[in-house]
């Protein structure tokens, strides 16, 4: 009969896992504890910014007409990346060419979830809570669910985010923890009334950097002209995220603060910025506006591998300042699917298609994880943006190719 591979959770790598067994002939099943209409937890972030690998990682899992769709539904891509002081001034521009947009492919979260579920109906089961698995003495491990129900497979695939009840069971001494830094954001809609934006932060990713504390990141939803019709939201909008220490926040939970509260907050500490960007803040609707907690995963030590593993958020979870996090769980679907379909196909044992498959994920997931750790520290420096560490924050960036950076330095800082 195969392979069965049952897959917990119904993210992006969930679903990508699941498009690429589907286009393989392996047997699946998923189960996702969310509805199929996108909840909350899909608009958090609003984009998505998938890199090379998990670009690579889409068009291997994905039929040729799901991965057109997926392209067609696309934004357009930054027209470059720069620096700017919370004044405005320049810093450092890199031409959009050395950042391959070729390959990076941003797109909002809901229409990239609507796509991936497309012609996944019949294997996914909705509103399903995973409460724990247990081994059976044949070999295969049987996942139970909150309403009473269970399914029996060969593979079981913990692909059920940062809070991950499967990680939980399995590897309890994996640890998530908070960082100390929070990510305010909002969005404001491209039209008439905010002409006041400069054009080049309307079309250019952005990093606002002031000498210390605080930084922001700007960025854009801007579809392709007539061509996206996955969502009924077809405005085109800036997003802003303001990442800042989590003591700004005082005592209070920024997950549970109401939106008016987040966005006075933001202007407070933005009080002395450039007027431009107090402005785009004050203009967004505070619907629009939320703030969480970031929290990265701590690396481990290897363990022992069975028939149940995990991808994504739930065994590498990291910040988000770097946008690796969807293209690291994406980059962990291709692998898994590739190293399951070898199984399918006898060409290869279970166990050791997945120790193969852990070893890699491991190895670059929490490099990831390091990289994005960092990058969130410098983010909130309160020792002063010397040169030194503007140049070893674009080091780390995600975006640039090291060899092809270009900087132009103002020679602002240091």
């Amino acid at each position: 009969m195969g392979l069965r591979v049952i897959v917990i959770g119904g993210g992006i790598g969930g679903l990508c896992l699941a498009q690429g067994l589907r286009k393989a002939g392996v047997r699946f099943v998923v189960y996702e504890k969310g509805p199929r209409r996108a909840d909350p937890h899909w608009l958090q972030g609003y984009q998505i910014h998938i890199n090379p690998a998990g670009s690579k990682a889409l068009q291997d899992c994905l039929k040729p007409e799901i991965w057109d769709t997926l392209v067609a539904n696309a934004c357009r891509p930054s027209s470059g990346f720069q620096v700017l002081t919370e004044q405005l001034k320049r810093l450092c521009f890199v031409e959009p060419e050395i950042m391959d947009g070729l390959s990076h492919i941003p797109i909002v979260r809901v229409t990239l979830r609507q796509v991936l579920l497309e012609g996944l109906d019949d294997v996914i089961h909705f509103g399903k809570q995973f409460v724990r698995y247990e081994r059976k003495q044949d070999g295969k491990v049987e996942a139970l669910f909150e309403d009473g129900t269970s399914a029996i497979g060969d593979v079981l695939v913990g692909a059920d985010g940062t809070h991950s009840k499967v990680r939980a069971q399995y590897l309890p001494r994996a640890e998530v923890v908070d960082t100390g830094v929070v990510g305010a954001a909002g969005r404001v809609p491209i039209n008439e009334a905010n002409r006041y934006l400069p054009e080049h932060l309307l079309t250019r990713l952005t990093s606002i950097l002031p000498l210390k504390g605080t930084s922001m990141i700007v960025t854009q939803s801007i579809h392709k002209s007539g061509r996206h019709h996955r969502t009924g939201d077809r405005s085109d909008h800036v997003i802003w995220v303001l990442v800042s220490p989590r003591r700004a926040y005082g005592n209070a939970n920024p997950g549970l603060m109401e939106a008016e509260a987040v966005k006075r907050l933001v202007l407070q500490m933005i009080e002395h910025w450039h007027p431009v960007l107090r402005r785009m803040v004050a203009d967004t609707d505070a619907r629009q506006v939320s703030a969480v907690p970031v929290l990265t995963s701590v690396p481990i030590e290897p363990w022992e591998w069975t028939n149940i593993t995990l991808l994504g958020d739930a065994i590498h979870t990291m910040t988000p300042l770097q946008g690796l996090g969807g293209s690291s769980a994406l980059r962990d679907a291709g692998l898994l699917c590739r190293k399951l379909v070898e199984v399918d196909r006898g060409s290869s044992m279970l166990l050791a298609a997945i120790h193969e498959y852990e070893a890699a994920m491991v190895e670059y997931g929490f490099k990831a994880v390091r990289i994005s750790a960092r990058f969130a520290d410098f983010a909130i420096s309160e020792s002063g943006l010397t040169r030194a560490a503007f140049k070893a924050a674009l080091q780390v960036a995600n975006i640039i190719p090291p060899l092809k950076r270009r900087m132009f330095s103002r020679g602002i800082y240091g």
